[in-house]
């Protein structure tokens, strides 16, 4: 069974480098980042869990970094609700 790990990166997480080259020692299949392709400049409602889309960094700059220190993980990215 392959197994993965999904993260929902910010500047304040762990970085795609260090989770990338982590996971991969310790025989994880993939790494999934999240991905938003539209986020609002204002917003008509407040989230409840505080969350801040400017936070997120970019998935293929993410993965990107990731697939450049790794050599046999699988990366993706997921979307988050």
């Amino acid at each position: 069974m392959d197994i993965g790990a999904s993260i929902f990166l910010t500047e304040y997480s762990i970085s795609p480098v260090e989770l990338g080259s982590a996971l991969e020692e310790r025989g994880f299949d993939s790494l999934w980042v999240a991905e938003y392709s539209h986020i609002p400049v204002v917003r008509r409602f407040t989230v409840p869990t505080g969350a801040k889309y400017y936070d997120v960094m970019d998935p293929f700059v993410t993965l990107s970094a990731a697939a450049a220190l790794t050599r046999g993980l699988k990366l993706a990215t997921r979307i988050s609700s």
